[in-house]
């Protein structure tokens, strides 16, 4: 459900995950939504532990007590605790089926380690196996002041829409966000452009042309479906879908945008696709990959 009404966080104490639960934690006040902080321990590392005579679990959930005081607002919003044994990105999927959460937010870097940005890390197994929408927090995310309690002032939300089912009703929860938030919608849709030899351009312009004033009538119509009451602009490019996307959706000057993205049901276990991986690496902003309600 979005706006969500609970949020997991997961941290690895890293500073990029720190960001990720600072993220959480102003959206989940923003929402009034129940707030979860999950670590998951290795497994190896909690035998070896116990092996010696230290409770490991113990140790972890005072570290999470003096992280979470460290990651304001989330100090003040005495989060619920979970330190489970296990594969990280397995522990988040299953904790927050069992917690019945609307929403994981994850970090982009630092989850188990990783130094690049969502392949292989735990963040792309998340992507993977999660049944609900994930938001993925750049390392680089700041408040829009530091000691900001909410996310007021952060939009608008950017909903690519490629007219499937899926994009459409991550447009729909995307104008649910942006009401919770406060903000508009700008819903964008990039046509490709036609890769050609160039004694063809002149051809291949004219049919691009062609198909962007298609795309503009086909925008406008899905957006008069979507029957919100938000603000919704529209907005057509031309160019490489995860480039534009990613551009579109940067942060400049007072605009701070979100990015939401519609996943196809059915590859739980697949990658999210070939255009939604691109973008996911290359935004600089936070991006919602929703998955639509089972």
């Amino acid at each position: 459900m979005i706006p969500p009404r609970s949020i997991l966080a997961a941290t690895d104490f890293s500073e990029p995950s720190r960001v990720a639960v600072t993220f959480a934690a102003c959206l989940a006040k923003q929402c009034h939504a129940t707030f979860h902080l999950l670590h998951a321990e290795d497994p190896l590392l909690a035998a070896a532990a116990r092996h010696v005579g230290i409770d490991l679990t113990s140790d972890t959930r005072e570290a999470l007590q003096a992280f979470i005081a460290s990651a304001r607002p989330a100090a003040d919003y005495a989060p619920m605790h979970h330190v489970v044994s296990g594969p990280a990105a397995e522990v988040i999927v299953d904790v927050a089926g069992r917690e019945n959460v609307d929403l994981i937010v994850v970090g982009s870097r630092g989850m188990s380690g990783a130094e690049h940005l969502v392949f292989g890390s735990t963040t792309e197994g998340v992507l993977r196996r999660a049944k609900t929408p994930v938001l993925v927090v750049p390392p680089g995310w700041r408040p829009l002041t530091p000691d900001a309690p909410d996310l007021k002032g952060i939009g608008p939300i950017v909903a690519a829409i490629d007219f499937s089912p899926p994009s459409v009703e991550a447009a729909a929860a995307a104008c649910s966000l942006a009401d919770a938030l406060g903000t508009e919608v700008e819903a964008v849709h990039v046509v490709p452009e036609l890769p050609v030899p160039e004694r063809w351009r002149a051809h291949a312009d004219a049919a691009l042309r062609e198909r962007i004033d298609g795309a503009r009538i086909e925008l406008a119509a899905s957006v008069g479906a979507l029957g919100t009451h938000v603000r919704v602009r529209t907005r057509v490019e031309s160019g490489h879908v995860p480039e534009r996307l990613a551009a579109i959706a940067a942060w400049s000057g007072e605009r701070r945008p979100m990015l939401v993205l519609g996943r196809r049901p059915g590859r739980l276990g697949a990658a999210p696709g070939a255009i939604a991986y691109r973008t996911l690496m290359l935004a600089s902003v936070p991006v919602l990959m929703y998955v639509p309600p089972a």
